[in-house]
């Protein structure tokens, strides 16, 4: 009998033991499905799971829940009766935690009389049709070589390049580093990047944007529609998620260049926040950097969104940053440098944005945002304890941000506003022989206007205008837009783009009295790109394009012997005597070969073949800076079991132009002095490099654990960058083998 008793007791607990564990291995996938142009809820869209009968539909707010999942990864299809079903790969469910999935849903415009057309995992039509490449949050969080940092993510594209692992900068199809702008949630940032330079570039290898806040990120390289503008080359816009509104959750985190926690929740009713704090450990492993000095960071962002229904939405947003690289004078002696000095760098952004649907057929956003970006910075050189340089900068940005949409029939719609921006910029800084100590005020107006229409159910037509003023010039400037899609059949396509951009030169050179003649810069692109679905989850696109660059700053000093035949859009210098005289070319051939994971492999290969070239003063043609002539990245995954996964990224482009150093007028005078004639005329040695990443997640009962390795440079090759004097003939390098190590802990 005590057997009997004993023997059903420890089944029971057995039993309860399995039930317990069961419970602690499932999770819940929830969303919102909305029309993609104004954001509505779509109430009563279907969403199932591929690969099985578990769905469920979206309720009046557009907002869905499926519950007690097992752990593991799910693809999503998502339908509504007159719109395009989606396929979203990826989704994570595990205990303790959820992504929640927003889904938007393109209508069906486009009608193919005796053809099935099959879910895809790639939007097909719509009336928006401007070409762009969407990361979502998982993508981003496992992409190897990256360290979860986004610029790092960008650069594999083959639009994109960069200066490597030193740096965030993305040159996009020929340009320079800083002709990209980028907007969160409709809130408007001058930098995305810690360690930022006057005019915006980044110097330095950590980004400012914590991924794990970003739900997607949706980015234009092959032009951009009229409602973005004041930049050339590219833009990104941003979309951070919402806090959970039904529990409080959060992580902690280490990854390479420091730890952070984020926590997420319910504030009060009708209302979220997500918030992150991250902090460095740079200094420690500097070395391994080849920072030449000690580089550390701090950030604080974060989100509040105030939702009373599903027709008004406002958020608040904030993101700073500080920043501070410092070469003691000990260490420059041990690296036979020439100074010391530090670099300090703060940039805090607040914005609130307001967001209306006036119905199915329109709505606006509306923001206004204040940015304040100071600037400490001095170096001494070693041999006469002289200040070489010295900056005390102090910019503030306001800028107000107002769009409308409005759709027009089935097959049509006008999208419409305006911004102004105002900057308030105190410069106070000495750079040699140059000192200048003052006030900037830049205020840019900015209207625009946008008109889609779809004809005859197969071309896509958007055509739109961009009108611009600024204080120190007295016209207006015209941008206009123009994008055609032809259709051909549900699997291929065919895409023109078209149009005009401006930007302002930077406000460093309008604080200096010779250069008060110079106007906006500005380019023209057009492409064509071919476009092919070669599967539900693959697709081929090849485009071919052109870009010119006219009335780009330029050095213009009659009085001077040797004239700077730099092109001031790739470097960042302080002259004056600057004329808006600069012309320059881009032009290239590029391919894309997209894999989505439907299977348990998956990635993108990429390349281009480009020229990018600017006129000197004198007329000739000389390589603009980041004229790497090709660029190739292979990326890829793996995932046979759904606890770990491998990934690799190889990356190869070609040589860095750069100017010869004359080593013999060099080492007599003590400083660099360069064959200025011959710039950009030698080349760097070809770069190349393999990241290798492994992941691994594990649920525990107090939470899950993410784990993941990496191989940054993994054959240890050396790559240079750069060459530069400084008590000697020295290389600039990109990283050496670096093993990255990373944790989160969610909870």
């Amino acid at each position: 009998m005590k057997f009997s008793f004993l023997l059903r007791s420890t089944t029971k607990l057995l039993c309860l033991l399995m039930f317990v564990y069961a419970q602690q291995n499932k999770g819940n996938i929830s969303g919102s499905v909305s029309e993609s142009m104004s954001g509505y809820p779509l109430e009563g869209a279907n969403i199932t799971i591929q690969g099985s009968e578990i769905g469920t539909t979206s309720d009046a707010n557009g907002q869905f829940s499926i519950l007690d999942l097992k752990q593991g990864y799910y693809t999503l299809i998502i339908s509504f009766i007159g719109f395009e079903s989606i396929i979203i790969p990826d989704v994570w469910v595990r205990p303790n935690a959820y992504d929640f999935i927003t889904a938007k849903l393109n209508q069906q415009v486009i009608e193919f009389e005796d053809i099935v057309v099959e879910d895809s995992y790639f939007s097909r039509s719509g009336i928006n049709m401007e070409q762009s490449i969407i990361f979502r949050n998982d993508e981003i969080r496992r992409a190897p070589g990256a360290a979860q940092e986004l610029s790092r993510i960008l650069n594999s594209l083959p639009s994109v390049a960069s200066v490597g692992e030193n740096r965030q900068d993305l040159m996009v199809r020929g340009g320079g580093p800083t002709e990209n702008g980028f907007i969160v949630d409709n809130i408007h940032l001058p930098n995305i990047s810690h360690f930022g330079m006057e005019d915006g570039r980044s110097n330095g290898p950590i980004g400012m944007i914590n991924t794990e806040l970003i739900d997607n990120i949706e980015f234009y390289s092959n032009g951009f529609p009229a409602k973005y503008g004041s930049k050339l080359s590219s833009f990104g816009e941003i979309s951070y998620r919402n806090g959970n509104k039904n529990a409080l959750e959060g992580n902690v985190s280490m990854g390479i260049g420091g730890a952070g926690m984020l926590l997420e929740g319910p504030l009060l009713k009708n209302t979220t926040f997500i918030t992150s704090y991250r902090r460095s450990y740079l200094d420690v492993i500097a070395g391994l950097l080849n920072a030449g000095g000690l580089p550390s960071y701090d950030d604080l962002q974060g989100k509040i969104t105030y939702k009373p229904n599903s027709y008004n939405i406002f958020t608040f947003l904030t993101v700073s940053g500080n920043s501070l690289y410092q070469r003691k004078k000990e260490e420059a002696i041990e690296e036979d440098l020439s100074q010391h000095g530090k670099r300090k760098n703060k940039q805090n952004t607040v914005g609130v944005n307001y967001k209306r649907l006036w119905n199915e057929r329109a709505f606006s956003n509306t923001s206004y945002s204040f940015t304040n970006q100071k600037v400490d910075a001095a170096f001494i050189e070693l041999v006469d304890g002289r200040t070489s340089s010295s900056v005390d900068n102090d910019l503030t940005t306001t800028y107000f941000r107002n769009i409308n949409q409005i759709k027009i029939g089935e097959a049509s719609n006008i999208e419409f506003g305006l911004e102004t921006r105002m900057k308030f910029a105190n410069f106070n800084f000495l750079l040699n022989d140059l000192s200048i100590k003052k006030d900037v005020t830049v205020q840019n107006n900015y209207a625009f206007f946008t008109f889609r229409k779809l004809f005859y159910d197969r071309i896509s037509i958007s055509t739109g205008l961009r009108a611009s003023n600024n204080s120190f010039e007295s016209n207006v400037n015209f941008s206009p837009r123009l994008n055609l899609k032809l259709t051909i059949n549900p699997l291929t396509s065919l895409i023109f783009s078209s149009g005009k951009y401006y930007q302002n030169p930077h406000e460093i050179y309008l604080s200096i009295d010779s250069n008060d003649k110079l106007t906006s810069v500005y380019s023209t692109q057009n492409s064509l790109t071919f476009e092919r679905l070669i599967t539900a989850s693959s697709k081929f696109s090849i485009s071919i394009y052109e870009k010119s660059y006219q009335q780009a700053p330029v050095h213009k000093d009659e009085k001077s012997k040797i004239q700077d035949l730099s092109f001031l859009m790739d470097r960042f210098q302080i002259l004056g005597d600057l004329t808006s005289d600069g012309t320059a070319k881009a032009s290239g051939i590029e391919f894309l070969i997209e894999k989505k994971r439907a299977e348990n492999f998956y990635g993108h290969i990429g390349g281009t073949l480009f020229n990018a070239t600017y006129k000197d003063l004198n007329g000739d043609t000389r390589n603009r800076d980041y004229n790497y002539r090709y660029i190739f990245n292979i990326v890829g995954g793996y995932r046979p079991k759904e606890k770990w996964e491998i990934s690799v990224r190889w990356s190869l482009f070609g040589g860095k132009p750069y100017t010869p150093i004359d080593e013999l007028l060099s080492s007599k005078l003590g400083y660099e002095v360069l064959f200025e004639d011959q710039n950009n005329e030698e080349k760097t040695p070809v770069y190349h490099s393999l990241f290798i990443r492994y992941d691994y997640r594990k649920n525990y009962g107090f939470g899950n654990l993410i784990g993941y390795m990496e191989l940054w440079n993994a054959y240890n090759r050396k790559n240079i960058e750069n060459y530069f004097w400084d008590s000697g003939l020295k290389e600039e390098t990109y990283f050496n083998l670096i093993p990255v190590v990373g944790l989160e802990l969610e909870f």
